[in-house]
C-alpha cells in the first residue's frame, strides 16, 4: 500500500512539472483578460485601469507614446494583447518581464534579396531584360545582360511567388520557400501574337514624350508584363518608378494618384494630379490634371487638363483643356479646348475651340471655333467659325463663317459667309465678295458669283443711256449678279458708265424667256469727284438663237440723281431727249422710260 501511495505521488509530481509551462503561459500578462469602457480618457488612465485589473505594471518610454492623448475604448473580456493592439493600431511590440509589461517601438522592417540567373531553356544562353516580379508584393526587377537579377523584398513573408516574363517567352512562375543563394531559372521561348490591347497600352510610352521621360528599363518591363494589372486605392511618386509602387506603378490602376514631377500608371479611376506630367497605359476616369502634359493610351471619361499638351490615343468622353494642343486619336464626345491646336483624328460630337487650328478626321457634328483655320475630313453637321478659313471635305449641313475663305468640297446645305466662298453643289446661301460653285440650286450673293453649271452669260447691248454696253451676268436663272460698263461713241464727248446689279430669269418656254434686273450705275464725264448715280429697273424678252446665243430686248425705267452736277457742253445730258420723263419733286432727280436690246452668250456648263 505504501508503494502504491508513493507511485501516485510521483506521477502527480511529473504531471505537474509537465503542465507548469503551459499554465505559466496561459497566465502570462498578455493572455490575461480584461474588460474596460472609457470615453475621452487619456491613454495613461486607460493603461492604469488595465494594469489594475490584470495585477501587473506597464513600462514605456513617453517619447514613443503620447500618454495625454484622449481615446475611446469599449472592450469586454479581451486579452491584454488584443486590447493594446486595438488601442495602438498594432504600432508597438510588447515584452513581459516579471510583473512588468514593457511597451517597445515596433521592429524595423526587414529586407532580404532574391538573387538568381535566367537562362533560355533550349540554348542555355542568359536571357537579358526579363522581368522578375511578385504580384502580391508589387516589387520587380529586370535581368541584366548576363541574365543575372537581384530582387529586394521588403517583407520576409515566405514563401514568395515570383513570375518571370519577357516578350517572346512564356510566363514562368516559381515559389521561393527560403532564403537561398543563386536561383537558376530556365524559361522557354514561345511564339506570341501580340494582343492588340497590349500594343495599345504601350503606345503612350512610345510617343516622343514617353521616350523622353520614361527610361528604357521601365518601357521594357511594361511590355514584358503587359497583361498584369491591379487596382489600388492610391499612389504617390516623385518620378516614374520612384514612388509607392516602385517600378510596378505602370501596372496599377489608382483611385487617387499624386505625382510631384511625373507619374507612370496603368490608369486612373478617380483623380490624378501631377506637377509635371501623367502617362497612363489604360483608361482614365473622372479627372486628370498636369502642369505640363497628359498622355493616355486608353479612353478619357471626365475632365483632362494640362498646361501644355493633352494626348489621348483612344477616345474622349468629356472635356479636354490644353494650354497649347489637345489631340485625340479616335473620337470626341464633349468639348476640346486648346490654346493653339485641337485635333480629333476621327469623329467629333461636340465642340472644338482653339486659338489657331481645329482639325477633325471623320464625320462630325457640333461646332468648330478657331482663330485661324477649321478642317473636317468628312461630313459635318454644325457651324464652323474661323478667323481665316474653314474647310469641309465632304458634305456640309450648317454654316461656315470666316474672314477669308470657306470651302465645302461636296454639297453645302446651309450658308457660307466669307470674302471667298467655294462649294461643289450649293443648296443653300453664299454671302461674300467672290462666290464659286460647280452647280447651285441655292443663292449666291456677292460681287462675283461663278457657277460653272449655270445660265451665266456675257451680254453686249445698247440702251438709251449709251450706245455700247457690256455686262457680265454671274449665277443661276433664279438669281444672278451683274457687273457692267458702257460708253458713248460718235461726235459727242465721251461719257462712261459702270456699275453693278442683280437679276433673275424666267424660262417658261423652250426658246422664249424673260428677265428682270435692278442696277446701280455711275456716270462719268469730266470729274471723279462729282459722279452722278443712275438707278434702273429693266426687263426684257429672251429669244434663243442657238444653244448659247440669245437675242433680248425690253423697256427700262431710270432714275437719275445729278447731285447738282451739270455736264459741260458736248457731253450727253440726262434725261435724254425724246423719252417720256417724270417729275420727281427734286430738281436734282429725274426719271424716264427707256429701252435696251442686245445679244447674250452663255459660257457656263449647260
Amino acid at each position: 500500500m505504501n508503494r502504491t501511495f508513493t507511485l501516485h505521488k510521483t506521477l502527480k509530481l511529473v504531471i505537474t512539472l509537465i503542465l507548469m509551462p503551459c499554465v505559466a503561459y496561459t497566465q502570462g500578462i498578455l493572455s490575461k483578460t480584461v474588460t474596460i469602457t472609457v470615453q475621452n480618457q487619456p491613454v495613461s488612465e486607460v493603461l492604469k485601469s488595465i494594469s489594475q485589473q490584470g495585477k501587473f505594471y506597464f513600462s514605456y518610454n513617453s517619447d514613443i507614446i503620447s500618454s495625454d492623448s484622449l481615446v475611446n475604448v469599449n472592450a469586454s473580456q479581451k486579452t491584454v494583447k488584443q486590447l493594446l493592439d486595438q488601442l495602438f493600431n498594432n504600432k508597438y511590440q510588447y515584452k513581459e518581464k516579471g510583473d512588468y509589461l514593457i511597451i517597445l517601438a515596433a521592429a524595423k522592417e526587414k529586407v532580404f534579396y532574391v538573387d538568381g540567373h535566367i537562362f533560355d531553356l533550349e540554348t542555355e544562353a542568359p536571357v537579358d531584360y526579363a522581368s522578375v516580379y511578385s504580384r502580391q508584393l508589387l516589387v520587380s526587377t529586370l535581368s541584366g545582360d548576363d541574365g543575372r537579377f537581384r530582387l529586394r523584398i521588403k517583407d520576409r513573408s515566405l514563401p514568395i511567388t515570383l513570375t518571370i516574363s519577357k516578350v517572346g517567352y512564356g510566363d514562368t512562375t516559381i515559389v521561393i520557400n527560403q532564403e537561398s543563394g543563386d536561383v537558376r531559372i530556365r524559361i522557354a521561348q514561345k511564339a506570341v501574337d501580340l494582343d492588340p490591347l497590349i500594343v495599345r497600352y504601350s503606345e503612350g510610352e512610345s510617343t516622343w514624350l514617353g521616350r523622353l521621360f520614361l527610361s528604357a528599363r521601365l518601357r521594357t518591363q511594361s511590355r514584358n508584363i503587359g497583361r498584369f494589372f491591379v487596382a489600388l486605392p492610391y499612389q504617390a511618386s516623385l518620378t516614374p518608378g520612384l514612388g509607392t509602387h516602385g517600378k510596378m506603378s505602370a501596372q496599377v490602376v489608382n483611385k487617387f494618384s499624386l505625382n510631384l514631377l511625373g507619374g507612370y500608371t496603368a490608369g486612373v479611376d478617380g483623380v490624378e494630379i501631377a506637377g509635371g506630367f501623367n502617362i497612363s497605359k489604360q483608361d482614365v476616369r473622372y479627372a486628370q490634371i498636369a502642369g505640363a502634359f497628359n498622355i493616355v493610351s486608353g479612353t478619357v471619361t471626365g475632365v483632362q487638363v494640362a498646361g501644355f499638351l493633352n494626348n489621348i490615343l483612344d477616345s474622349l468622353n468629356g472635356v479636354q483643356v490644353s494650354g497649347f494642343a489637345g489631340m485625340v486619336r479616335q473620337n470626341i464626345e464633349g468639348a476640346q479646348v486648346s490654346g493653339f491646336m485641337s485635333r480629333s483624328a476621327k469623329t467629333l460630337h461636340g465642340v472644338q475651340v482653339s486659338g489657331a487650328l481645329s482639325l477633325t478626321g471623320g464625320n462630325s457634328d457640333g461646332a468648330q471655333i478657331s482663330g485661324v483655320y477649321n478642317h473636317v475630313s468628312g461630313n459635318f453637321n454644325g457651324v464652323q467659325v474661323g478667323g481665316a478659313a474653314n474647310v469641309v471635305t465632304e458634305n456640309l449641313s450648317g454654316g461656315q463663317i470666316s474672314g477669308v475663305a470657306n470651302v465645302g468640297k461636296n454639297e453645302v446645305r446651309g450658308f457660307q459667309l466669307a470674302f471667298i466662298n467655294v462649294a461643289k453643289r450649293l443648296h443653300g446661301t453664299q454671302i461674300g465678295i467672290i462666290n464659286v460653285a460647280d452647280s447651285s440650286s441655292g443663292l449666291s450673293l456677292g460681287l462675283i458669283n461663278i457657277i460653272k453649271k449655270s445660265t451665266s452669260n456675257i451680254s453686249l447691248y445698247a440702251n438709251d443711256i449709251v450706245p455700247v454696253n457690256v455686262a457680265w451676268k454671274m449665277g443661276t436663272h433664279k438669281f444672278y449678279s451683274i457687273l457692267m460698263a458702257g460708253a458713248t461713241t460718235g461726235s459727242e464727248k465721251r461719257t462712261y458708265t459702270f456699275g453693278a446689279g442683280i437679276g433673275f430669269e424666267f424660262l417658261p418656254f423652250k426658246k422664249v424667256g424673260f428677265f428682270t434686273e435692278i442696277t446701280n450705275q455711275n456716270v462719268y464725264t469730266t470729274s471723279w469727284e462729282r459722279i452722278p448715280m443712275l438707278y434702273r429697273l429693266q426687263t426684257a424678252v429672251n429669244y434663243k438663237l442657238s444653244k448659247r446665243l440669245m437675242l433680248f430686248a425690253g423697256p427700262a425705267f431710270s432714275v437719275y440723281n445729278s447731285d447738282g452736277f451739270q455736264p459741260e457742253k458736248g457731253y450727253k445730258s440726262f434725261p435724254p431727249k425724246g423719252y417720256p420723263d417724270f417729275k420727281m419733286g427734286n430738281k436734282n432727280i429725274s426719271s424716264w422710260l427707256g429701252w435696251q436690246a442686245g445679244l447674250s452668250w452663255r459660257y457656263g456648263k449647260l
